[in-house]
């Protein structure tokens, strides 16, 4: 851009912008040898007093009580690992941020370092050059030459390293070897001081040596620039291929058509430039001898102020002069023009000193020049001669003049709108109120600016106010037509903009992104961009849809415009303030702006006391520790965050926008603090994150972020939560277990006193049984045998009767003791059981021809029944016994007993002629014995042919050994 705007900066004399920074800034020492920046976008100066790290706003500095070996700081260089590494008079050392490392390998002179490819870095040290990787330092020889001297070094774009070696030529280390890249007698008689690989055109290289400079091109090597430049003593290209070139008393910039020279009257310096350095948001940087560091502003304008010529800052009015090539400038000092390459004073002939007091110029079609004081007059420069128009009137200031269509001259002043007729030259009062601005809409159609409102003037009489609003009460300070549209520039309301054909007003203020709401000049360019002139600035306006035109944050000048200041002269805009005048260059389209860079300096946790209402400060993780999740304890939970932008285009341009994932959904309004304090954080996992951005919405290239947890308290933890759940789990099961063991134990306790009634009850039921029905039988059997012994033994009839009542009394009897036999509750039991069953089998069989056997295993095992289990198995095996006898015709019967497995299996086995299962099942006899095994959950089966029958009982329960039963076999023979 600067060099666009060249042909217009050698035209005539100005004041380029240079940012400035020295001691009074707070740089460690004026005499800069070297400039770096590391990946924080920090600026790092080494001068002869010390290290000065800069990050826009402040300077740090370090010195030998920081850790340095020496003061005296020669050269820097950063790596890829953004080690910071120094040489100064006493060697090389490292910075890592944290503390200084000093190589003992290298304890001399040290005056050139450069980074190259990976974590290499190669220097100069008596003029033998090394490399160090950061842990280890060796001498590095490029040619055969065992003395040869090295006196500088370079990189390329792409990272080589260069160097030039005394009396043998131009060197390039092409991946672990040195090859010749300039070689000759021309260059071997070079001491070369300094080294630049164009970026843009290949095989060209510029060399700084002793002697001038030279550029080889082609094969070539050529003298530049000997009769301008004595010494250069640094160099640099920019992004755009322009060479910068430091020297012994200012510097130089060099294009393919331009060249300019910044010395003490265009505002840089005259001492010698040690070093020029661009960094990465394309600012040029140069490091001087004993006037600090200087930032070229390469923001498309130049200022004349005092330092050109001008008496006063305070350019109140600008136009074009008389001459195609004049601008007439006029300032609270008087009236000047500035015109080849010249500032010169224009005199009115008055002794009024208010004369001097310039308000407002016009230049009008017939080129005559008006000129409007604050009570001095209102003059005419007209044929080169001054003439005073309004008869020396006392306290008229003009504000405002205007010529309309009809070549009429119309003043607005502080006792009212004048107007001087084009013929006559007549002034005549159009309207009393105090005027601020002019501005003509149509024919005999003009509008006066007041400090109450805006008048529309008809005709040149008819005064009609302009009501809507916005407008009503407003201070009226310049005014602009285009097209159906009116601006009016206002104090305090900012800009109003009144479409004459819809009647729609709008408004933009400083919530719209207008530097100020006092609106003091307004200028349509031919371009169709509208410039406004605030307070605090200058804005630019898109004429067609009314958007603000966003520019780099290096062009946000600071200054305060003046009132109707304002003029656009072949496609530069001047613009008059209380700083002097501002030309910017309206050919030349902004710069593209380098993006900010944040990062985190330091996160500080701070702990909760016991009362919780107070802070103490615990620890200070640095930006080294914060590249890892830091975990905290659920008690420090209170952070104070602190965060650093580098915007060194416009420093002051910065703000920080921060959100907590975790806690916040979105960032956080645009603010300018640059920390952050979290208080009484929940426990969770969080990401802090902050972006950088500039007044016009330039956001940082990168976000910036750490990333922590705070533990929660054990009471919070999902183990203690688990374990709480488990201990609750346990008490339910345990007490649901209490529960049903205190119900079983109430229920066996009833079930206990029930068996024991029942016992009871059984015991005296079978005892009363027995006494009672006992009794009654045996006296029936008695009388029975005393009435048969009484009845005659011919009497066979009655006889007969008698024996059956005798009969039935023996059976009922019989039948009775198995009832007395189940009701006693010692039977109870699975021996009793089995005992009863073989002792009725040995009863009924003894006596005949049938052989009985029984076997019974129950391997030591015994268990108490049930009275309807005991019961049913004993009427099973009795019907079976029973059947047996009677109706099998078999002469050997084996009942059989064993429990395996908790099942206890039961036989009677016949060999009897068999019976058909089927038909038997019709029966009462069958059917009763499967309804009984079926009570009991047993097993019927029953198997009978031929060759025998067998009736089989399975029945399933838990056994108790609380008897001990053997295996016993007896055999009893009857015939």
């Amino acid at each position: 851009m600067l060099f666009l705007l060249a042909s217009g900066l050698q035209a005539f004399s100005q004041r380029y912008n240079f940012e400035h920074y020295n001691i009074e800034d707070g740089l460690v020492q004026s005499q800069v040898t070297a400039i770096t920046q590391d990946k924080q976008r920090r600026l790092w100066i080494a001068t002869l007093g010390g290290l000065s790290c800069f990050n826009g706003n402040q300077f740090i500095n370090f010195g030998k009580t920081d850790g340095l070996n020496s003061n005296f700081i020669l050269s820097l260089a950063v790596n890829a690992q953004n080690s910071l590494f120094i040489g100064s008079g006493r060697g090389l050392s490292a910075y890592n941020g944290f503390s200084f490392y000093h190589y003992k390998e290298t304890n001399n002179w040290t005056d050139m370092l450069v980074a190259g490819t990976g974590n290499m870095v190669y220097g100069l040290s008596d003029r033998h050059l090394f490399k160090t990787n950061r842990s280890a330092t060796e001498r590095v020889n490029i040619s055969r030459d065992t003395a040869e001297m090295v006196t500088t070094l370079a990189t390329d774009q792409g990272g080589k390293i260069w160097a030039a070696v005394y009396t043998h030529g131009i060197y390039s280390l092409e991946g672990n070897k040195w090859q010749a890249k300039i070689t000759g007698a021309a260059v071997k008689n070079l001491v070369v001081t300094g080294l630049l690989i164009d970026k843009f055109v290949k095989d060209k290289i510029w060399l700084l040596t002793t002697t001038g400079i030279f550029l080889s091109e082609n094969g070539k090597l050529l003298s530049r620039y000997a009769g301008k430049i004595k010494k250069a003593t640094a160099i640099l290209q920019d992004e755009k291929g322009n060479i910068w070139l430091g020297t012994n008393k200012g510097a130089w910039y060099i294009s393919t058509d331009h060249e300019i020279y910044f010395n003490a009257k265009n505002g840089f310096t005259d001492n010698v430039v040690k070093q020029i350095f661009r960094d990465a948001e394309n600012n040029i940087w140069f490091g001087t001898d004993g006037s600090g560091i200087y930032r070229f502003n390469s923001n498309g304008y130049v200022t004349f102020d005092e330092s050109q010529g001008l008496q006063n800052n305070i350019v109140m009015s600008i136009v074009n002069g008389p001459k195609p090539d004049e601008i007439w400038l006029g300032t609270y000092d008087g009236l000047f023009s500035q015109q080849n390459n010249q500032i010169r004073r224009i005199s009115i002939p008055s002794d009024n000193e208010d004369t001097k007091r310039i308000n407002v110029l016009l230049k009008d079609s017939k080129n005559n020049i008006w000129v409007g004081t604050v009570g001095g007059g209102l003059w005419l420069y007209h044929k080169n001669r001054f003439k005073r128009i309004d008869h020396e009137s006392r306290g008229i200031a003009c504000n405002a003049i205007m010529e309309d269509k009809d070549h009429n001259i119309w003043l607005s002043t502080n006792t009212g709108c004048f107007m001087v007729d084009n013929l006559s030259k007549k002034i005549s009062r159009i309207s009393p109120r105090f005027g601020s601005s002019l501005l003509e809409i149509g024919k005999d159609s003009i509008i006066t600016g007041t400090q109450n409102g805006a008048y529309l003037v008809n005709h040149k009489k008819e005064i009609k106010r302009l009501k809507f609003r916005l407008i009503e009460g407003s201070s009226i300070l310049a005014m602009l037509k285009n097209g159906p549209d009116v601006f009016f520039g206002t104090a305090d309301n900012g800009l109003i903009i009144w479409d004459t054909v819809t009647g729609k007003v709008k408004q933009l203020s400083t919530k719209n992104g207008l530097f100020s709401d006092h609106i003091y000049s307004l200028l349509l360019d031919k371009k169709g961009t509208i410039w406004i002139g605030t307070g605090r600035g200058i804005n630019r306006l898109n004429s067609k849809d009314h958007s603000l035109i966003k520019g780099n944050d290096g062009n946000a000048l600071l200054v305060e415009c003046n009132q109707n200041a304002i003029l656009e002269k072949d496609d530069k805009i001047w613009i008059g303030t209380t700083k002097g005048a501002i030309v910017h260059y309206n050919k030349i389209s902004p710069s593209v702006a380098g993006t900010p860079y944040v990062f985190i300096n330091s996160a500080g946790v701070l702990s909760q006391n016991k009362k919780g209402d107070q802070n103490n400060l615990q620890i200070t993780y640095k930006e080294r520790e914060l590249n890892q999740e830091i975990t905290l304890p659920y008690d420090h939970n209170h952070l104070n965050i602190n965060f650093t932008g580098i915007y060194l285009t416009n420093p002051k341009a910065l703000m920080y926008t921060y959100r907590l994932i975790g806690l916040d959904t979105t960032y956080s309004k645009p603010a300018a603090n640059s920390s952050i304090n979290y208080t009484a954080l929940p426990p969770g996992k969080y990401t802090f994150q902050v972006k950088a951005l500039t007044v016009s919405g330039i956001e940082s290239g990168n976000t910036a972020a750490i990333h922590f947890q705070i533990t929660p308290p054990y009471y919070q933890t999902a183990i203690f939560k688990i374990f709480i759940l488990l201990v609750i789990l346990l008490l339910i099961i345990l007490s649901v277990y209490v529960i049903i063991n205190l119900n079983e134990r109430q229920r066996r306790l009833r079930l206990k006193i029930k068996l024991e009634e029942q016992f009871k009850i059984r015991k005296q039921t079978a005892e009363d049984f027995h006494d009672d029905l006992g009794n009654k039988l045996t006296r029936i059997s008695v009388l029975s045998e005393v009435l048969t012994s009484m009845t005659d033994q011919d009497d066979t009839e009655k006889r007969a009767i008698i024996q059956k009542i005798k009969t039935n009394v023996n059976e009922l009897y019989t039948g009775t003791k198995d009832i007395l036999w189940s009701l006693n509750p010692k039977h109870d039991t699975l021996c009793e059981l089995l005992t009863h069953i073989r002792e009725f089998g040995q009863e009924m069989f003894n006596g005949t021809p049938i052989l009985f056997e029984e076997e019974t295993s129950l391997n030591d095992t015994d268990s108490r029944l049930s009275l309807e289990m005991s019961r049913n198995i004993l009427m099973i095996f009795k019907e079976a016994i029973h059947n047996a006898l009677k109706h099998s015709k078999a002469d050997h019967v084996k009942f059989t007993a064993k429990m395996a497995h908790d099942v206890l299996d039961i036989r009677l086995d016949d060999n009897g002629t068999g019976f058909d299962v089927a038909s038997a099942g019709n029966g009462h006899g069958i059917n009763n014995m499967n309804v009984r095994a079926a009570r009991i959950n047993g097993i019927l089966n029953i198997i009978s042919n031929t060759k025998g029958t067998t009736i089989a009982l399975s029945v399933k329960f838990k056994t108790s050994k609380n008897a001990e039963s053997g295996r016993s076999k007896s055999s009893y023979h009857r015939r």
